[in-house]
C-alpha cells in the first residue's frame, strides 16, 4: 500500500469509510490510515471490522468500528453520530458500501433492484446527508463516492448495478454544486477490480481473459489501485477538484 500513499498527507483528519470490512472499502480504509487519518470503519460484520481495526492499529492509526447496515436508513443517523462524536469532527467520507446482483435483464426481480439501489445509492445519500450537514456547519471536508466505470459505459455488469452507479455519479455532481465551496464531492470509477465480490465471476469460463483483453494496461485492477486515487481526492493535493468521476479503468474507456 505504501507505494500509493504519501505518509502524513491526512495527519489530523478523521475519515469515515462505509463498506470497510472487505475488498475496495477495506483497502481504502487502510490507505487513509497509512496517510495519517484516524479511520471510522462501517460495515455489517463486526468481526471483520475488528480484524481491520487490528491491522490499522498495527500501523499506528486510530480506528473506530461502527457496525451497521446502510440499507437500513433508520440506523444511519446513529452511525453518523457515533462517527462524529468519536473525535468531534469528520473531514473525509468515503461511500464504498456496495452490492451487485448478476441477474440478466429479463430475470431481475423488484427485490433485487431495490436491494442494489438501497445499498449503492440510498445509503450513500443519507450517510452523506447526515455527515455532510455537520461538515457544512463545521470546517468542511471531502466526500468520495465509489462508483464504477459501468456508470459511464456498458460493461458486463448487470442493469441494476450499472443504473445504480450512474445514479451515484450524478448524485456526486449534484452534491458538489450544492455544497461548494465548503465540501468537495468526487467519485472514483473502478473497472474490473479483483475483490471477494467478483472473484468467482472473474475465474469462471473466459471472463478473466475477456476483461484483460479489453484493458490496455493488460491486467485486472487491485483494490490498492482504487485506494490511492481516493487518498488523492481526499487530500489537499485535490483542493481544486470537485464534481468529478475519476475513472480507474486501466484504459478501458480510452478505446
Amino acid at each position: 500500500m505504501s507505494q500509493y500513499v504519501p505518509a502524513g498527507v491526512l495527519d489530523g483528519k478523521v475519515a469515515v469509510v462505509s463498506g470497510a470490512s472487505r475488498g475496495i472499502g477495506r483497502a481504502i480504509a487502510l490507505a487513509l490510515a497509512a496517510a495519517g487519518a484516524s479511520v471510522v470503519g462501517m460495515a455489517r460484520t463486526a468481526s471483520a471490522l475488528d480484524d481491520l481495526g487490528d491491522e490499522a492499529a498495527a500501523g499506528g492509526a486510530d480506528f473506530l468500528a461502527v457496525p451497521g447496515d446502510l440499507s437500513d436508513v433508520d440506523s444511519i443517523a446513529d452511525m453518523a453520530a457515533a462517527s462524529w462524536d468519536w473525535k468531534g469532527h469528520v473531514d473525509v467520507l468515503v461511500n464504498a458500501a456496495g452490492t451487485i446482483v448478476r441477474s440478466e435483464v429479463l430475470e431481475v426481480t423488484p427485490s433485487e433492484w431495490d436491494l442494489v439501489f438501497a445499498t449503492n445509492v440510498r445509503g450513500s445519500f443519507f450517510l452523506s446527508q447526515a455527515l455532510g450537514g455537520k461538515m457544512l456547519a463545521g470546517n468542511g471536508g471531502s466526500i468520495v463516492n465509489v462508483a464504477s466505470v459501468a456508470a459511464e459505459v456498458t460493461t458486463g455488469a448487470s442493469a441494476p448495478y450499472s443504473a445504480s452507479k450512474a445514479a451515484l455519479v450524478h448524485l456526486t455532481r449534484v452534491l458538489s454544486i450544492r455544497w461548494a465551496p465548503t465540501i468537495r464531492v468526487n467519485a472514483v470509477g473502478p473497472a474490473y477490480v479483483r475483490t471477494e465480490l467478483n472473484t468467482e465471476w472473474l475465474d469462471a469460463g473466459e471472463n478473466l481473459s475477456w476483461v484483460v483483453e479489453r484493458t490496455p494496461l493488460g491486467r485486472v485492477g487491485e483494490p490498492a489501485d482504487v485506494a490511492g486515487a481516493v487518498v488523492f481526492l481526499a487530500s489537499p493535493a485535490a483542493a481544486y477538484i470537485t464534481g468529478q468521476h475519476l475513472l480507474i479503468d486501466g484504459g478501458w474507456t480510452a478505446q
